[in-house]
């Protein structure tokens, strides 16, 4: 267990019941009268899987709870049914029984173990009526509201293990976004003007330059043509030189080819976001312009990156002199589809709901979406602080933004504008400077900070489930690569992966 209160596969797990004494409980009677067995209780006519649990929660509750009476709540027995939506392997009976209320998830995790019967100790979380448990047992019922004569369902769920640190790919200057939504390769962006290709493994396989200023996001989009699947993809670049681009490129193995390259340019300022829409070859952009744009993968115009026309050298020409070559200069040219205006400051974040919705998120303290057919705004909701990232989940149900108040926010846009809808995960120390949500999980999503962290977090609770310091300094980007995978970059010029285990992984 580290300070933020996160699990992790420690000697809590691993630590094994004590199965030298049993105790019967004194009221077991009464409890077997109600349809409740105790843990501690040997009744194997009622039910013969709990025979083998032999475990002194006593013993148990006295390590969670350090025996302090001043717990209050925390003194008493809490009658409850474990169930899970794991594989019939890994479910226990739905029979309750009673255990300590001052059991936390530790506690929880090895009676679970117990009765599962497994050799190698799983770490679980535990779930009260959609709340994820982080606190004792006892406290977490009296914050649902649970009857004290009721049977307390526990959800028990695969725990999410600690990042460890992996690769490291290095680049010139600092790091200033991720990508890592193609399981082929990861891209990055730079303040050395370029985008970087690299393998899961952190090996470099093209740079990919041709801005005037630094890259300040990166985005990645199937191929306009909807060809190749896994080895090919459209790497999106926005840059601070007022100009979008389009990377067409092909990964075989070790090798990476590039081919057309677009510019697109419209916006009067910097380009602060770049976003790939689902399904349709368009994306979408920001700009302190104060606008967004949209425009379709195959606008723009072609860049012609320096072709130099070979020639033959004279002796009197020196190798290395390359003065006197014909350059051909890289062509820009305007090409987006539609413009979105509305923000009175400069909009910092763009992420796309649908095909057809596009939120976007500004410094004049809102969020909006806009119907990307029409181009109309459809609404806006004020953040009280200034948006600097966002991030929607595919349908829109929820959207996570975060900026100077070092506040992640997440709003269920399915209960609108109310207190109910609105949950603020307060942790960082520092602006929030990127949010992703998990590609596997609904309910998880990382963030990055220019504290140092990497946070991850499950929304029903609100602490977070780990916390890494993954730069030195300021983390400018974060991004799953896969589900059990993180990529980020910061001010040191370092793309930094660490690996993310479930334990359902372990389970198999």
């Amino acid at each position: 267990r580290v300070d933020d209160g996160t699990v992790g596969t420690g000697a809590r797990e691993r630590r094994v019941f004590d199965v030298h004494r049993v105790r019967r409980a004194r009221a077991s009677g009464a409890r077997r009268a109600r349809g409740v067995i105790a843990v501690g209780d040997f009744v194997a006519a009622e039910a013969p899987e709990l025979a083998r649990v032999t475990l002194n929660l006593s013993t148990l509750a006295a390590r969670q709870g350090g025996g302090d009476e001043r717990n209050g709540s925390d003194d008493v027995e809490v009658a409850v049914s474990f169930v899970t939506r794991l594989p019939e392997a890994f479910r226990v009976s739905e029979s309750p029984i009673t255990v300590p209320g001052k059991l936390t998830r530790y506690g929880l995790s090895e009676v679970v173990n117990h009765l599962l019967g497994t050799e190698t100790p799983t770490p679980f979380d535990f779930l009260v009526d959609g709340v994820l448990l982080r606190t004792s047992l006892a406290k977490l019922a009296l914050k649902v509201r649970a009857s004290a004569e009721a049977t307390l369902v526990v959800e028990y769920v695969p725990a999410l293990g600690p990042p460890t640190a992996a690769e490291t790919a290095p680049h010139d200057d600092w790091v200033s976004s991720v990508d890592g939504s193609w399981a082929t390769a990861v891209v990055s962006g730079g303040y050395d003007n370029k985008a970087r290709l690299w393998s899961p493994k952190g090996k470099l396989l093209a740079e990919l330059d041709g801005h005037n200023a630094h890259v300040c996001a990166v985005s990645l989009a199937p191929p306009s043509d909807g060809s190749a699947g896994s080895e090919s993809a459209v790497v999106l670049t926005a840059s601070a030189d007022g100009t979008a681009r389009s990377y067409a490129v092909t990964v075989k193995g070790k090798k990476c080819d590039v081919g057309d390259i677009r510019v697109f340019k419209g916006h009067t300022g910097t380009v602060t976001d770049i976003a790939a829409a689902f399904g349709v070859a368009v994306f979408a952009t920001a700009s302190v312009d104060g606008s967004a744009r949209v425009w379709k993968l195959d606008g723009g115009e072609f860049a012609e990156e320096k072709k130099v026309k070979k020639r033959k050298k004279s002796k009197e020409v020196d190798d290395d002199d390359d003065d006197d070559m014909n350059v051909d200069e890289p062509q820009i040219g305007l090409g987006e589809e539609l413009v979105l205006s509305g923000h009175t400051d400069q909009v910092r974040a763009v992420s796309w709901a649908s095909s057809e919705v596009l939120w976007t998120g500004s410094f004049d303290h809102t969020i909006r979406s806009w119907n990307i057919e029409t181009g109309e705004e459809i609404e806006s909701h004020s953040t009280h602080h200034g948006v600097h990232c966002l991030s929607v989940t595919a349908g829109g149900n929820k959207i996570a933004f975060g900026g100077v108040d070092a506040v992640v926010n997440v709003w269920d846009a399915r209960e609108g504008a109310t207190a109910k809808g609105c949950l603020k995960l307060k942790s960082h120390e520092g602006w929030i400077s990127s949010i992703r949500w998990s590609p596997t999980n609904e309910y998880h999503l990382v963030s990055s900070s220019y504290d140092g962290h990497i946070k991850l977090w499950d929304i029903r609770g609100r602490l977070p489930l780990h916390s890494v310091q993954t730069h030195k300094g300021k983390v400018f980007a974060v991004d799953y690569h896969g589900g059990e995978r993180l990529c980020c970059g910061g001010d040191d010029g370092k793309v930094r992966f660490y690996d993310v285990q479930t334990s359902k992984s372990l389970l198999g």
